[in-house]
Parts: structure tokens; sequence; C-alpha cells
């Protein structure tokens, strides 16, 4: 995991404010980030990654701490369990979307994906940048990256690429459904919960 300074994080969070695409390293592997309240943005994410609002799949939000989940998804007994125990950490949970929570992109689902990656660096962006979208950093039916060189080739279009390489081997988080009586894994990370 790359250590970033100061005024790159300042560099960050002022290219995500202001409707960038930014290439960033989690725990896991590289994401693509972007403010949840940028529809120019989103559409440039869209594009990146070549997504079809019919194909299912669902960016992930990444809420500004664990106490705001609850803006964005219905919490059960068992989520709020595996919230206090798993995040922030290497997992996205599958959510029943609030019916409070009206957004451009999020209206089209009944469900939500949330994760907040246990980084230092999106601790101190999350404060300033308010919620996020997040996504891994490869074009649709590629790995996702580790590395900015690989960001670099794969995605030459993403507006800011932070330097650096996360750990070689790393999976991305662990996907679990919680919208159904018992939890369901939908993809496995290195993180195991079941």
């Amino acid at each position: 995991m790359i250590q970033t300074a100061p005024e790159h994080v300042s560099e960050i969070m002022k290219a995500i404010t202001s409707g960038q695409v930014v290439a960033l390293p989690t725990e896991t592997v590289f994401g693509l980030a972007i403010s949840l309240n940028s529809a120019k943005a989103l559409e440039k994410l869209i594009f990146l990654k070549r997504r079809d609002l019919k194909s299912g799949k669902v960016f992930t939000l990444v809420p500004e701490s664990r106490a705001d989940i609850e803006k964005y998804a219905i919490l059960s007994k068992t989520a709020r369990e595996y919230i206090s125990k798993y995040i922030p950490g290497e997992i996205t949970l599958i959510l029943n979307k609030n019916p409070d929570f009206s957004h451009p992109y999020f209206n089209h689902f009944t469900t939500v994906g949330i994760r907040i990656p246990a980084s230092p660096l999106f601790e101190t962006l999350l404060k300033d940048t308010g919620p996020l979208l997040l996504t891994s950093a490869n074009p649709r039916g590629d790995q996702p990256a580790i590395s900015s060189d690989e960001v670099r080739r794969t995605l030459p279009k993403v507006d800011l690429i932070v330097e650096g390489r996360t750990v070689e081997g790393k999976l991305p988080s662990t996907v679990v459904d919680l919208t159904g009586r018992t939890p369901k894994i939908i993809r496995q990370g290195d993180l195991k919960v079941l």
C-alpha cells in the first residue's frame, strides 16, 4: 500500500469533489472513485466500466462512516452485526435500499452495495468528499488492476491516477448478500465470513 503525502490527499479530494474519476489503491485492489453527487463523474464512470444499467451490477456506495450506512440501506439485526464486525474492511454488503434514499443512479435498483475500505487514505478523504461511488479499476471482463501502471494501460482516460500498487495476489472484497433470510456469499475474497 502506498503512503500518500498530505498534498496528494488534497489533490485527490479536489479531483473527486470537482467531478473527476480517480483511480486509487484500496486495501484489496485498485478502485475507481467518484463523488456520489456528481452526475458528470457518474456518466464517465459508466463509460469507463462499459456498464449497462440493465446488467444488474451496481457500483458500490462508500458512506462517510458506519453511522451513515442507515441513510442508504435498511439494516436488519444481521446487517448491524456484520457492520459492527467487518466494516471498515475487505467486505461489500448487499442490503435493501432505504426507501427514503433517492438518487438518479440508485433509483434504478432496490438494493445497495455498501463498503468502507479499511484505508487511512479513504478515512481522510471521506471527511471532505462526502459519500463516494467505488468500483474496481478495470474495464468489464478484465481482472482488477493492482497498480497505477496497470490502470494507466487499461483505463487511460481516467482523470487522476494515484501512484502505487496494492498487495500482489490480493482478491477484491468479499461480497455478502444480506437481503434474504440468511447471508449469501456472492463473491469470495480474502476475508472469510461464513
